[in-house]
C-alpha cells in the first residue's frame, strides 16, 4: 500500500489503546476500565471470516459502481459521504443482510451485554453505519466529536467501531481521547465531515492533561466507547488505499431510544426496501418491535449547531489529491 506523500504523518503523537481483552469475560472489569477510560480495546473479538465476508461485499458494492478496481483499490475521484453520487453505493449497502447481521455477532453482544449486565435486555440500533473513506479528501476527515448530540435518547449508548479489513494508522484508524467521557458535554461547532460537528477539546486536553490513544488494527478488533468519549477519525494517508468500517450502537433496552435511531442510516430507504430481498421471517427483520416496553422518544434534547444536520463540503486545500 503506498502513501500520499502529500501528507505529513503524525502517528508519533499516538498512545497505543489499553487492551482490555484479558477481561473481555469480566463485567466487574468492564465496567472499571470503561468508567476510567470511556473506551474498551477488545483485538480479535470478531472472527475475521465474519468481517472478512461484509467487507467483500462491501467492496463488490464499490467494483459494481466503479469505485474501486479488481484489487481492491480506489478507482477515479474520492467519493465523499453524503455527497452526490454516494447513494449508488450506500443504498446497496444498507441493504445488504450480511452488513446488519455482523452488528449480532455472538461475541460482540456478549461482550456488549457484560458491559450492560443489569439489563433486562440489550437493544441492538438498527441505525447501521458503514464507512468508505477514500485518500485524497483528508478535508473531510470526521472531526473530534461525541456520539450523544448525534443519537441522543440515553447517554449510555455504546458504539462499536470496528474495521471491516486491517487498518494501519496511515489509512485512517479511530483515535480516542482517553478519559474524556467524564466532563459530560462538551461545547460543540459546526465542521467540515461527516457527522458535520467537532467537539471543543481545549480545555479539558490542557488542564485535565487527556491524552489520545490510536494504533494499528486488524480485521475482527473492536472498539467499543460511551456516547460521551470523545474521538476522530484518523485521515485516510495513502495514495492506494479504501479504509473500509463500521458503527454498531447498543444500549439497554428499557432506556429512551429516539426515533431515528429505529430507522436506516440517512433516512433514504424505508425498512420494506432495505428488506425487500431478505428472506420472508428473517429473524433480523424488524426484530426491535418484538422488544417488550420500548421507551422510543421523538428527540433527546440536545440542539446541535447551526448547519450541523448535514455534513458540510468544502474546497480541499491546495496540493490535497481531488481524482486519481
Amino acid at each position: 500500500m503506498k502513501e500520499d506523500t502529500n501528507e505529513e504523518m503524525n502517528e508519533d503523537t499516538y498512545l497505543p489503546y489499553r487492551d482490555s481483552s484479558g477481561s473481555a469475560d469480566d463485567a466487574t472489569a468492564l465496567h472499571a476500565r470503561m468508567a476510567e477510560d470511556g473506551y474498551l480495546f477488545l483485538p480479535g473479538l470478531l472472527p475475521g471470516e465474519s468481517v472478512a465476508a461484509v467487507r467483500d461485499a462491501v467492496l463488490g458494492l464499490c467494483r459494481d459502481a466503479g469505485w474501486a478496481d479488481a484489487a481492491g483499490r480506489p478507482a477515479g475521484r474520492p467519493r465523499l459521504e453524503g455527497q452526490e453520487g454516494w447513494w449508488e453505493v450506500y443504498d446497496p449497502l444498507q441493504k445488504t443482510r450480511a452488513f446488519h447481521a455482523l452488528a449480532h455477532h455472538p461475541r460482540l453482544l456478549g461482550a456488549v451485554a457484560r458491559l450492560l449486565s443489569g439489563a433486562p435486555a440489550v437493544l441492538v440500533h438498527p441505525r447501521n453505519i458503514g464507512r468508505i473513506t477514500f485518500p485524497g479528501a483528508t478535508h473531510f476527515t470526521t472531526p473530534a466529536h461525541q456520539d450523544f448530540p448525534l443519537i441522543q435518547g440515553t447517554p449510555d449508548t455504546y458504539t462499536a467501531w470496528l474495521p471491516l479489513a486491517d487498518c494501519p494508522m496511515r489509512l485512517g484508524g479511530l483515535a480516542m481521547l482517553r478519559g474524556s467521557h467524564r466532563f459530560g458535554m462538551l461545547p460543540m461547532r459546526p465542521a467540515v465531515g461527516p457527522g458535520g460537528v467537532e467537539a471543543d477539546t481545549r480545555a479539558i486536553e490542557r488542564e485535565e492533561g487527556l491524552t489520545w490513544h490510536a494504533q494499528d488494527l486488524k480485521a475482527g478488533d473492536v472498539l467499543l466507547f460511551h456516547s460521551h468519549t470523545v474521538h476522530r477519525a484518523l485521515p485516510n494517508r495513502t495514495a492506494d488505499g479504501l479504509r473500509l468500517s463500521a458503527d454498531y450502537r447498543y444500549q439497554d433496552a428499557s432506556a429512551p431510544v429516539v426515533a431515528h435511531s429505529l430507522e436506516p442510516h440517512y433516512g433514504r430507504l424505508s425498512w420494506e426496501q432495505v428488506y425487500a430481498d431478505w428472506p420472508e421471517g428473517d429473524d433480523l427483520r424488524y426484530y426491535w418491535r418484538r422488544l417488550p416496553g420500548l421507551a422510543v422518544v421523538e428527540h433527546g434534547g440536545v440542539r446541535l449547531p447551526a448547519q450541523a444536520a448535514v455534513a458540510a463540503v468544502a474546497a480541499p486545500p491546495a496540493g490535497e489529491v481531488a481524482a486519481r
